[in-house]
């Protein structure tokens, strides 16, 4: 899968809905209706919603 924010094509894939990306730190989740979630990985390890989409 493509970074939605920095276009790295080299994501890692956590489960079946996630994915993560090491250059710019966000979590990118489906939900069960295929929308798409950004959350934002702090350096404590919590997460932020940054964005949600369709």
């Amino acid at each position: 899968m493509k970074c939605p924010i920095c276009g790295n094509e080299d994501t890692g894939r956590l489960s079946k809905s996630r994915y993560f990306c090491s250059i710019c730190f966000i979590e990118i989740f489906f939900t069960r209706k295929s929308k798409m979630q950004i959350l934002k990985i702090l350096e404590d390890g919590t997460t932020y919603t940054i964005a949600a989409g369709n």
